[in-house]
């Protein structure tokens, strides 16, 4: 009895032949990636937040790598720097890259308002570090310019300035804050008071007024009478000294809600 013939099996065609190839090779590749970043995880210690930011690109040359999720990578980026920031307030007070980290941040998302004060804030009074702190809330204007929030900001960064008080700025930003849609509410009485310490008493005395006369706070129009007579005297005997007060520069502690005094005198 002769044996039963079988047909030949097809030949796999070229393409297919290749095709068979590259997803063995993709998935030797995919194996072998697979168990490399495994043994990283476990045998290499892992970056902190500080690392992985000293590492970031310019945010300019980051953002397009981000798809069309800016927002998103602004967040994760906001997280970094705010442990960036409680990491080396709690270990050694040196914040190098703490400018880098926040013009990234801000470049992701320009209109975010928070990182802009928060950062100049940390770089003027614990990083000492006040000409980026001056960068950082100058491009937060830029970015947001009808902002009376980073205005007014402004002004008190100049205000607290450490070492050296900058009231003339200071008052600049305040009374711009005070021109803008939805002031804050002690816009004006700030620039006010700069003027005044500032020696500007025609100025002050014209802001004082303003807020005499259109403050809904009766403590706030007794103090802008008060210092009115203050200044008219000042005026009338030529002595600009007797209406200004003698306060050194605060120290801002970004942990609470208060402003503490440098030293035992009274800040206004």
């Amino acid at each position: 009895m002769s044996a039963l013939a079988l047909p030949a099996l097809p030949a796999l065609a070229p393409v297919r032949r290749r095709m068979l190839a590259a997803w063995a090779v993709a998935l030797a590749a995919g194996a072998l990636a697979f168990a490399l970043a495994d043994y990283c995880a476990h045998a290499v210690p892992r970056a902190s937040a500080l690392e992985e930011l000293a590492y970031y690109p310019s945010g300019r040359h980051l953002e397009p790598a981000t798809i069309g999720h800016a927002e998103s990578a602004a967040d994760l980026a906001w997280i970094r720097a705010v442990q960036y920031y409680g990491e080396h307030r709690r270990r050694d007070n040196r914040f190098e890259r703490m400018y880098h980290v926040f013009d990234i941040l801000t470049t992701l998302a320009p209109h975010f308002e928070s990182p802009y004060i928060f950062g100049a804030f940390a770089l003027s009074q614990e990083g000492g570090d006040f000409p980026h702190a001056e960068m950082l809330i100058q491009k937060g204007l830029d970015a947001n310019p009808t902002s009376s929030w980073l205005a007014f900001e402004a002004g008190f960064l100049y205000y607290v300035r450490p070492g050296r008080r900058d009231l003339a700025q200071a008052a600049e930003y305040f009374e711009r804050a005070s021109r803008l849609p939805d002031p804050p509410q002690l816009a004006r009485r700030f620039a006010a008071s700069a003027r005044q310490n500032s020696g500007s008493l025609a100025v002050a005395y014209e802001l004082w007024q303003h807020v005499r006369d259109e403050s809904n706070n009766r403590y706030m129009r007794e103090m802008a009478a008060r210092e009115m007579d203050r200044i008219r005297r000042a005026l009338a005997s030529g002595r600009v000294d007797l209406a200004r007060n003698h306060v050194t520069s605060p120290v801002v502690l970004l942990g609470s809600a208060r402003v503490a005094p440098a030293t035992g005198a009274k800040a206004p």
